[in-house]
């Protein structure tokens, strides 16, 4: 189910049964967990009727126990168990997932219970597909498009600050889209403008430093469009003013050309931006990034790259040629395409 609409169950204070957090976006994710704490328990009381309970290493009967325990001078127990081991597919002696299962199907009415995935999540698993079934299974995906935009400048103005929608692009494509680290870069911009009411992209270029991923993929943007000076001071951006050393930004090309490579050739067999992104396991803004810089290529050119970077990785390990002149090399062959 969309977690937009947890946040109104949150209000209705309907809770009842199981509850599964599970999806990318951490942010989100951690607000509808302090909302659903907030509006379930009474902080006077917080020590009796709430319960949170590490996953990676439990047994069944603690978190039963928890769950079986009745709340004082409350109608409802919350009780969290996060990162439980069984449902990111690893194995766990300590819980039977059958025996689990049957448990939660009868578990009182007066406890809440939500287990808390940071990390990955295994949809084959029987816990899944029931508390999906059931409607309180919430997936929290990274936000996208419009829904980010309004969320950055929603964010903003409720600290009395504004922010074109020119910024805010400027602003995502310096930071990526996950809602912690833009959080951070926001609340370090609202400080850096002081009594200026204005969030501006020369704001945003003195405080902001793109992110390894997000300098690549501006690399590989202006490769794309034959800009062989935008991508030289890119290069020397990152290994100047961003201390990377040249042989990770090196790994970095090489995996950023065998993505868009096989975003290119997923999409002239058919599959949708979604579906590619199921496919190679990535997030679904890095598959949209791939398939824009996918248009600036032709294939030939992307194996032809990928071919370069081999050479320079063999060349770099041999010593035939200085890291850094090795990406730069490359960057103007690739531009020469």
């Amino acid at each position: 189910m969309d977690y937009r609409k947890l946040f109104k169950e949150i209000d209705q204070g309907n809770w009842q049964g199981v509850y599964l957090f599970f999806g990318e976006e951490q942010y989100i994710k951690q607000q509808a967990l302090n909302k659903t704490i907030e509006a379930m328990v009474d902080p006077s009381l917080k020590d009796l009727n709430y319960a949170q309970i590490d996953g990676t290493d439990v047994d069944l009967d603690t978190i039963i126990n928890a769950c079986e325990t009745l709340p004082f001078m409350a109608d409802k127990r919350l009780v969290v168990v996060k990162d439980l081991s069984i449902l990111n597919g690893r194995s766990d002696d300590n819980i039977d997932e059958d025996r689990f299962l049957e448990y939660i199907k009868k578990m009182s009415e007066t406890t809440c219970l939500i287990l808390y995935c940071r990390n990955g999540l295994d949809k084959r698993k029987k816990i899944y597909k029931y508390i999906n079934k059931t409607g309180k299974a919430f997936e929290f995906n990274h936000l996208m498009g419009r829904d980010l935009y309004t969320w950055i400048n929603q964010t903003v103005e409720h600290q009395g600050k504004k922010i074109s929608y020119n910024a805010i692009g400027y602003l995502v494509d310096r930071v990526g889209n996950d809602l912690n680290d833009i959080s951070n870069e926001l609340k370090k911009l609202i400080s850096y403008v002081g009594p200026s009411r204005e969030i501006d992209i020369k704001a945003i270029d003195q405080i902001v430093t793109p992110t390894l991923e997000q300098s690549i993929f501006q690399l590989v943007d202006a490769i794309g469009e034959k800009r062989s000076s935008q991508a030289l001071m890119v290069l020397g951006n990152l290994i100047n003013d961003g201390g990377q050393a040249a042989f990770p930004i090196l790994a970095m090309i090489a995996r950023q050309f065998r993505l868009i490579l096989q975003c290119k050739e997923y999409r002239e067999k058919g599959y949708n931006q979604n579906i590619i992104a199921t496919k190679l396991n990535q997030r679904p803004f890095v598959i949209k990034k791939c398939l824009s810089q996918a248009r600036n290529f032709t294939i030939e050119q992307l194996k032809k790259g990928l071919e370069l970077c081999l050479q320079a990785d063999y060349h770099i390990k041999t010593g035939k040629i200085q890291d850094s002149m090795a990406l730069e090399l490359i960057i103007i062959k690739m531009c020469n395409f």
